[in-house]
């Protein structure tokens, strides 16, 4: 019985994440279109993005990877034009990488920011030592087990998380003894959770 409760809440959680992953979408594709919907995304989203790069203390000389690009790679932007370091921001949907590729080319940035088509449950993660989840990520455990088996000690990583969802299906996961919560930010619909790899 508890297996079985535990394997709905994760299926709510990604449902939850599936459903933002086309609502930013479509917001992004708005956005990318239209400076004033750029605007309007960017007045909500950037002040959230400066308190994790902040928080997660990303520096020049870190590895940086976004898992969750989207079709607008606003955070991987920020990252990078703040800190100077180089992010390398991933994303399973080859039509938002289509669109993200096109935006930083555009924005004269491919040096710096690096769109790459893949899979955060299978993504080779050995040289990274700050990362990202973006919230339309999932199925976020898959994610997480990839983070918990292949990450080095004291990476630092920096989740999205809905009503707290990240702490639960670390729960579920039995992966509370992979990571160390070192902070957490409210923000006005989520929460940001700095893990730290122990």
């Amino acid at each position: 019985m508890k297996e079985k409760k535990s394997k709905t809440s994760i299926f709510l959680t990604n449902w939850k994440r599936k459903f933002s992953c086309y609502k930013y979408s479509f917001l992004e594709f708005l956005a990318l279109k239209s400076k004033f919907f750029y605007n309007i995304l960017m007045g909500w989203r950037k002040p959230v993005f400066l308190k994790e790069i902040k928080m997660s203390k990303v520096t020049e000389n870190d590895f940086v990877l976004f898992i969750g690009a989207g079709i607008l790679p606003s955070e991987s932007i920020l990252i990078s034009e703040i800190t100077n370091a180089k992010v390398v921001s991933i994303d399973n949907n080859k039509i938002a990488c289509g669109h993200a590729k096109k935006y930083v080319k555009k924005r004269g940035i491919s040096d710096k920011v690096i769109i790459k088509f893949a899979d955060g449950i299978d993504f080779p993660l050995s040289k990274y030592n700050v990362i990202f989840i973006a919230i339309n990520v999932w199925p976020i455990e898959g994610v997480l087990n990839n983070l918990s088996k292949n990450l080095k000690k004291g990476t630092r990583v920096m989740c999205k998380s809905y009503e707290e969802d990240i702490i639960k299906v670390l729960e579920k996961e039995n992966l509370r003894d992979s990571f160390k919560l070192e902070s957490k930010i409210q923000n006005p619909q989520t929460q940001s959770f700095l893990l730290i790899k122990k």
